[in-house]
């Protein structure tokens, strides 16, 4: 397995910086995807109510084995490599193609344990959205949400939706929802979703 270091991370508490000095340069290529990693992403768009297909062009070049929403144009893929590993991938598929990427990272030991790293191009600025988690409501409507400050992120049919005001009232509501999510995805799993 080869892995590329990033010399500068972003500081996820206020969303600057930038990762395109390390694709541009030519980073070394990173895992590909696995068929654990194509489940995580036909759930979430399962979750949207929406069809992914593999994406191709420079989203398959920069992140092989991600897939795109038809709409809303979302670009999506999982990995089990940590933070920092894609996010000069990301950013640069995000400004290139004006889609945002979103990327799930699941933990080795359990693949319903995920964190979300979302990347918003924008006219004026870019924005980045760093270790979110999968939250569902007690309406069965899904989100990501932060664990620290920041906006929520509504998963809707035809767009994703940012909003100041949480999903949850406080902290243990927020864990709850975080768990029920954790819950409906891997009952989503069992038959023939093994991993």
């Amino acid at each position: 397995m080869q892995f590329t270091t990033i010399a500068d991370p972003l500081n996820p508490h206020d969303g600057s910086g930038t990762m395109l000095h390390t694709v541009l340069k030519g980073s070394i290529p990173l895992p590909a995807a696995t068929r654990a990693d194509s489940k995580i992403m036909h759930h979430i768009a399962a979750l949207m109510q929406n069809s992914a297909r593999s994406a191709d062009g420079m989203a398959a070049t920069l992140l092989p084995g991600s897939h795109i929403l038809e709409s809303p144009r979302i670009i999506l893929y999982a990995t089990a490599a940590q933070t920092p590993l894609f996010l000069s991938e990301m950013e640069v598929l995000a400004i290139a193609t004006d889609h945002p990427v979103i990327l799930l990272r699941r933990s080795d030991g359990s693949p319903a344990d995920l964190s979300v790293d979302i990347a918003l191009p924008g006219p004026a600025d870019f924005s980045w959205f760093l270790d979110y988690r999968l939250f569902r409501g007690l309406a069965g409507d899904s989100w990501l949400v932060p664990l620290g400050s920041g906006p929520s992120i509504h998963l809707m049919r035809r767009e994703l939706f940012l909003s100041d005001h949480h999903p949850y009232a406080d902290a243990w509501d927020r864990e709850a929802g975080i768990d029920r999510a954790s819950a409906h995805f891997a009952s989503h799993r069992i038959g023939a979703w093994s991993w």
